[in-house]
C-alpha cells in the first residue's frame, strides 16, 4: 500500500466525522466550516471507494466498511499523536478531556460520587462519560473507541490492552427484613426454597453461583434478571425474593433499601473486577491521570477494596 495516497488532515477528519455521525458535529469539533467538511467527505469517499457516512432518516450512519476503519484509524491517529507531543509536566488542573467509561452502575454506587469529587476538585477539565457496560463482558466497544475504559472480571489478554485490579468482592445473601430467611438457621434447602433474583452486571460473576450448585447436583430459581445492582436491590426490599450479590456494594446499599445481608450457607468463591483500556489512551497524560484517580479511590477504604 503507498502510504503517499492518504492525507493525515483527512484522516482526521474521518475519525471526527465517524464519532460524531454529522458533517455538522465534525466541523465543529474541528472548527471548520461545514463546506470544508463536506469536501474532504467528499474526497474520502473517493479516496476510499464507499460512501462512507450514508443519511438513514435525521441522521447520518456509518457503512460496515467505515465501522471497521474507525478503531484502528483512532490508534493510528493517537499513536503519532504520542509521537510528535513535546514532553511536559502534567498539570491536572489545566487538562482538557472528555473520557468515556464503559460500566454497570457497580462503579456508580461504590466509587462515581468520590471520583466524581476529586475531579471538580482537581481536574475540572476532565469529564467523565458513564455508558452501560455489555453484561456478556464483551470488550468490543473499547476494541472499536467508542469507550476509553470498561470494567470486566476476567480482563481478556491481548498486546494492545492494559488491565488493572479495582475492587476484590466476595459474596453475601440479600434479602429483605421480614424474609423468612432472615431469621433461624440458613441452610442451602432453606435457601433454594425461595426463588432469586440475579444481577447480570458482571458477567462473569452472575456464573460463580450457579456452578458451585451444579458441582453439589442443585439448581436454584430464577425468575427474575436484571442488569443492574440497584434495581435488585429495591426488588428484594418489596419482595420475598432473595439474592446472592457482591458484599461490598451490598453492604454500602443495605441501609439505603433497608436489607438483610447473611453469609451464604457455601463456600462461594470470590471474584476481582478490573479496568480495562487499549493502547491508544494508554500513555495519554490525562487519560493515565484518570485511571490512576480511579484504581486509587477503588483501593481507599472508602472504595471498600479488600486487601490481600
Amino acid at each position: 500500500m503507498d502510504l503517499r495516497r492518504y492525507d493525515l488532515n483527512l484522516l482526521v477528519t474521518l475519525e471526527a466525522l465517524l464519532d460524531e455521525g454529522s458533517v455538522t458535529g465534525a466541523a465543529q469539533r474541528l472548527r471548520l466550516s461545514q463546506s470544508a467538511v463536506s469536501a474532504a467527505l467528499d474526497r474520502l469517499r473517493s479516496l476510499f471507494d464507499d460512501p462512507l457516512l450514508v443519511r438513514v432518516g435525521n441522521r447520518m450512519e456509518a457503512t460496515p466498511f467505515a465501522g471497521r476503519l474507525q478503531g484502528p484509524i483512532k490508534t493510528a491517529l493517537a499513536s503519532v499523536s504520542l509521537a510528535l507531543a513535546l514532553p511536559q509536566k502534567f498539570d491536572p488542573a489545566r487538562a482538557r478531556l472528555h473520557a468515556r467509561l464503559g460500566s454497570s452502575d457497580y462503579i456508580g454506587l461504590m466509587v462515581l460520587p468520590k471520583l466524581h469529587a476529586a475531579l471538580a476538585a482537581e481536574a475540572p477539565g476532565i469529564s467523565l462519560e458513564v455508558l452501560p457496560k455489555p453484561p456478556d463482558e464483551t470488550v468490543t466497544p473499547l476494541l472499536a473507541g467508542n469507550v476509553d475504559l470498561i470494567t470486566t472480571v476476567d480482563p481478556p489478554e491481548g498486546r494492545d490492552l492494559f488491565s488493572a485490579p479495582l475492587i476484590d468482592e466476595t459474596f453475601v445473601c440479600v434479602m429483605r427484613p421480614g424474609h423468612p430467611l432472615a431469621r433461624g438457621r440458613l441452610t442451602v434447602e432453606r435457601l433454594l426454597d425461595y426463588p432469586h433474583v440475579v444481577v447480570t452486571a458482571h458477567g462473569a460473576s452472575a456464573g460463580i453461583l450457579d456452578r458451585t450448585l451444579a458441582a453439589r447436583g442443585l439448581r436454584r430459581r430464577t425468575p427474575l434478571s436484571v442488569p443492574v445492582f440497584a434495581t435488585a436491590f429495591a426488588v428484594l426490599a418489596e419482595n420475598d425474593l432473595v439474592a446472592i450479590l457482591p458484599e461490598r456494594v451490598s453492604r454500602a446499599q443495605a441501609g439505603r433499601f433497608g436489607l438483610v445481608l447473611r453469609k451464604p450457607p457455601l463456600a462461594v468463591p470470590g471474584y476481582t473486577l478490573s479496568i480495562l483500556w487499549h493502547q491508544r489512551t494508554a500513555h495519554d497524560p490525562a487519560h493515565r491521570w484518570l485511571r490512576e484517580r480511579l484504581v486509587a479511590i477503588a483501593a481507599s477504604p472508602a472504595g471498600h477494596r479488600r486487601r490481600r
